[in-house]
């Protein structure tokens, strides 16, 4: 008698960062249709990012950096201390040179402009989602 295993699906753990209620919903309707890509947590200010990166632990944060409460760049840098491989994109409305700058430096791995990127968002997502998948 031959029977099937179910083969687990690799997926990629994702945390949402935004203070924005409209937008962490947005963000997690889009990543969740992405195969792969499971969103296992949400924060809106600096303290709920934090104590959800820890606990979580996910493979990738979307990250906004002006938030109640501090800033984001402290978030990511808490992260990649703990997580370095964590995949942190910055996604934020301040796009300014001293602001990817900064997240550069700090460890993020993409910076993207909130109000034009959603695309380049969804490939980043859908490469990583890839990535985790074993081959056949």
């Amino acid at each position: 008698m031959i029977t099937s295993a179910k083969v687990p699906v690799a997926t990629v753990r994702v945390l949402v960062v935004d203070d924005s209620v409209v937008v962490r919903d947005r963000l997690v309707a889009l990543l969740s249709s992405l195969a792969g890509v499971e969103v296992v947590g949400m924060a809106g200010d600096v303290a709920e990012a934090v104590a959800a990166a820890r606990r979580l632990v996910p493979e990738a944060v979307t990250l906004d950096i002006k938030m109640p409460g501090g800033d984001g760049v402290a978030v990511l840098e808490d992260i990649k201390a703990r997580s370095p491989a964590t995949v942190v994109v910055v996604l934020t409305n301040y796009t300014g040179d001293h602001h990817r700058a900064r997240c550069l430096q700090a460890g993020a791995d993409h910076f993207l402009d909130k109000s034009a990127d959603l695309e380049r968002l969804v490939e980043i997502f859908e490469g990583l989602a890839s990535a985790a998948r074993p081959l056949p």
